[in-house]
């Protein structure tokens, strides 16, 4: 069996992401679809507008066959951490032979060998990427600027200047060089599948009807806070499911999160901060002077904010204050050959052939019998998180009701407590 994976979020599901998945499946020639999905809180540092068990259920009804979980350690990370945890999931089952996403080029093969330079990391990449990132420039800045610089050096000779800088400038390109990246790092034997967007960028908060970004569907959801507004922007089966989660919980109360946010960064000690991952240069510093003179958590981050550390760089760190993600639970991404769980969120009834003919180099957890019962400490730090954000997403919700434990689900306390 021949499986295409895909990497994503899908808060929520629309039409753009529809596309994708029958594009996939027929430019792959695959047997079956395997998304690996974000759990609660997606990679801006947000709770995603529905749970990540309704979100699977869109999936699924969208033409996925199998969705497994990115571990929210490593989904709320950046492009980088984000892209390998995916690829690493990926790997884990030898019938994946794709990996499709999205991308605004259409030279690929300059996309790929400028993926394959940066993963090489040659000593004139990393001695030019420092000084441009010493001047206080933001990582993907200052990689734009390390390129400009090598090519005008002659010292990269693989593309044009305008060509490659017009890479590095588009999101999506973006990502898709850290997964290009990642297959790159860990000799994976599956295939890149390039496919291109619609005519939404996928930030925009425009309304293009069929073609409206998932931003712009959230933004439109907070603002009118019914699943209406939102009915002929989505697919039917994701508007249900909205109409359904929207009336019974509400949509995650942001000012709830904010304010959870802003009581760890007030009490939290900088020593504690210090060690969340990505918090240098003093970081937790700034962090706790901001407390101390802000009660609003957006004009808190805007002081903190500079040229290397953006808005949602920052919200990121603080969802990992808030849910103990640490320094080294991310840094040992990159040793890890294998994550040490892979959770099925969800999977066509119809299909169960399909989970048969898995197979994974890892404990898949499909029901509550597949649980580890002698865990790494690896496998718990993951498994905490993933109650920590559980915990914390229930508490978000406008109704006095938590979300159903959906089967198959991981009931991480039952092996830590």
């Amino acid at each position: 069996m021949k499986i295409c994976a895909i990497i994503c979020e899908y808060n929520p599901f629309h039409h753009g992401h529809l596309k994708h998945i029958n594009e996939s499946k027929e430019k792959s020639g695959a047997d079956a679809i395997m998304c690996i999905m974000t759990g609660n809180f997606s990679q801006r540092g947000e709770p995603t507008v529905v749970n990540k068990h309704i979100r699977s259920r869109m999936e699924i009804e969208g033409g996925a066959d199998i969705v497994v979980q990115l571990p929210t350690a490593y989904g709320s990370s950046s492009a980088e951490i984000f892209a390998l945890a995916g690829v690493k999931v990926a790997n884990s089952f030898e019938n994946v032979t794709h990996l499709s996403f999205g991308c605004e080029t259409e030279n690929h093969v300059l996309l790929t060998k400028l993926s394959n330079y940066l993963a090489r990391e040659p000593k004139e990449y990393k001695d030019s990427l420092q000084k441009f990132l010493k001047q206080g420039n933001s990582l993907p800045m200052a990689r734009e600027k390390a390129m400009e610089e090598l090519v005008e050096n002659k010292i990269v000779t693989f593309g044009e200047k305008e060509d490659i800088l017009e890479i590095l400038k588009m999101p999506n390109n973006i990502l898709a060089i850290e997964y290009l990246k990642a297959l790159y790092n860990t000799k994976s034997n599956i295939l890149p599948l390039f496919t291109t967007r619609g005519d939404s960028d996928f930030l925009s908060e425009d309304l293009n009807g069929k073609d409206t970004s998932a931003t712009a569907i959230r933004s439109r959801l907070y603002k009118k806070g019914k699943a209406k507004t939102v009915k002929k922007l989505v697919p039917a089966t994701t508007y249900n499911y909205l109409k359904q989660e929207i009336k019974h919980f509400g949509l995650p109360d942001i000012n709830i999160f904010n304010n959870i946010c802003l009581y760890v960064l007030k009490t939290k000690p900088a020593s504690e901060i210090k060690q969340v991952y990505d918090v240098t240069e003093g970081l937790e510093n700034s962090f706790k002077e901001s407390a101390r003179n802000f009660k609003d958590l957006q004009e808190l981050l805007l002081n903190v904010k500079s040229k290397r550390y953006t808005y949602t760089r920052l919200k990121r760190i603080v969802l990992r204050l808030v849910l103990n993600i640490n320094k080294d639970i991310i840094s040992k991404l990159y040793s890890m050959e294998k994550l040490p769980f892979i959770k099925v969120l969800a999977f066509k009834s119809e299909r169960k052939e399909l989970l048969k003919s898995i197979s994974a180099n890892t404990t898949l957890i499909i029901r509550n019998s597949n649980i580890n019962k002698n865990p790494s400490e690896d496998y718990k730090t993951l498994a905490t998180i993933e109650d920590n954000a559980n915990d914390v997403y229930n508490m978000l919700l406008q109704k006095n009701k938590t979300i159903p434990n959906y089967s198959p689900d991981l009931y991480t306390k039952t092996i830590i407590y």
